[in-house]
């Protein structure tokens, strides 16, 4: 789930919007990534993403500026609820172990809940394009996102004092990335998400102890 650069000059900052433009935007960017699930990128147009939403295709351009700001802006607003997500379920656990299994099982409920996003994806070379200009971005982003996770186990005595938080931090997001590519495994059951926490949860943190 990359976090592409959404705003360009010319297009309204989410921080520059009174709260009924504000809701108008999200309208838009959830009907943006329903559509997306049901035609994948390549297939979904502003139009498309308008009558979704219920307004006009000028009303869409009114926030964003062409097709490309629209898109990037609904990958951000999908990503940012998926953290927002992890975070809840992550905030009710307190040792590492269980908030690592936790997102992992909040990934992957998202991911059974997109299976028809999943299937187009190999067809969506538009979405494919956007993954891989993105780079690195997507790692950092959860690795900052893990950060102050691992540096409270740390604080708890958790994890090893020398630990290095950053690189500890990376680790556990690529593991958590892994997830995102996973069909078939030998340990656990990708259509069962408590499986998946299950097997993270036991394994995820070993190395840093």
């Amino acid at each position: 789930m990359p976090t592409l650069k959404a705003v360009r000059p010319g297009t309204p900052a989410p921080a520059d919007l009174d709260g009924d433009d504000a809701s108008r935007r999200t309208q838009i960017l959830e009907a943006a990534n329903q559509c997306f699930t049901q035609l994948g990128i390549a297939r979904c147009s502003v139009q498309d993403v308008a009558r979704m939403a219920g307004v006009s295709r000028g009303t869409v351009y009114r926030y964003f500026e062409d097709r490309g700001v629209l898109i990037a802006a609904a990958i951000e607003y999908a990503a940012a609820d998926y953290h927002r997500q992890a975070a809840a379920a992550m905030d009710k656990e307190t040792s590492l172990s269980a908030q690592i299994g936790a997102i992992a099982e909040v990934l992957t409920k998202i991911q059974l809940e997109h299976r028809t996003r999943n299937r187009l994806m190999a067809d969506d070379t538009e979405l494919m394009r956007l993954l891989l200009a993105d780079g690195d971005g997507a790692l950092r982003r959860t690795r900052d996102f893990l950060l102050p996770y691992v540096r409270a186990a740390r604080e708890r005595g958790e994890v090893r004092r020398d630990l290095d938080l950053e690189s500890a931090s990376e680790w556990l997001a690529r593991i958590i990335q892994s997830l995102s590519t996973a069909q078939a495994t030998l340990s656990f059951d990708m259509s069962k998400p408590k499986t998946v926490r299950s097997f993270v949860e036991t394994f995820a943190v070993t190395g840093l102890r």
